[in-house]
């Protein structure tokens, strides 16, 4: 039996192959190593794994889409509507220990007050009423509770026709004046 000698040329062909070969497993091996396990499957073929990784990705893709979109409207949305807000602390008229501490936020048509005082001054949670209603809001809901001597004042209103450009600051500003006691 003559047995050719096997050509340099011809050996470093097959060594190349088997090293693609080896290097197309351990990527193929990474690639299912990053996909979800899913329990009902099992580990089928390479094809089977490598379109199985290609339905995942372009699953990410259309979820990333959708992030993109609804992040763009979000950040559209919040361009938009007019956001401030203040916080203001003052202890004047009251006891050496109960602080009052007013919030106001405003998104778009809807201002949210948060009025934080000591139990003595439960007729503030009225006079914050009285003073959105005066400027023209519409108390949507208005809460009040009692918790380790502090009262905790939430009232959720709406802006009319003036918007908040104009009403807003306007309504901020008799607020902040009416809990530092200049009234």
């Amino acid at each position: 039996m003559n047995r050719k000698p096997i050509s340099p040329s011809k050996y470093d062909r097959k060594s190349i192959e088997k090293n693609r070969r080896n290097q197309m497993k351990a990527l193929s091996f990474k690639l299912c190593s990053l996909l979800p396990r899913q329990s009902s499957k099992e580990i089928g073929s390479m094809s089977d794994q490598l379109e199985e990784a290609a339905r995942y990705i372009n699953k990410l893709q259309e979820r990333l889409e959708v992030m993109k979109q609804k992040r763009n409207f979000l950040k559209v949305q919040k361009s938009v509507s007019s956001n401030f807000s203040f916080r203001c602390e003052s202890d004047a008229g009251r006891g050496p220990n109960q602080e009052s501490s007013l919030e106001v936020h405003a998104n778009g048509s809807t201002l949210d007050v948060v009025l934080v005082t000591g139990v003595q001054h439960r007729c503030m949670f009225k006079e914050i009423i009285r003073i959105l209603t005066e400027e023209g809001t519409d108390v949507v809901s208005a809460g009040l509770s009692v918790l380790d001597g502090a009262v905790f004042h939430n009232v959720y209103s709406e802006i009319g026709g003036s918007g908040l450009e104009n009403g807003g600051a306007s309504i901020c500003e008799k607020l902040r004046k009416f809990v530092a006691g200049e009234n």
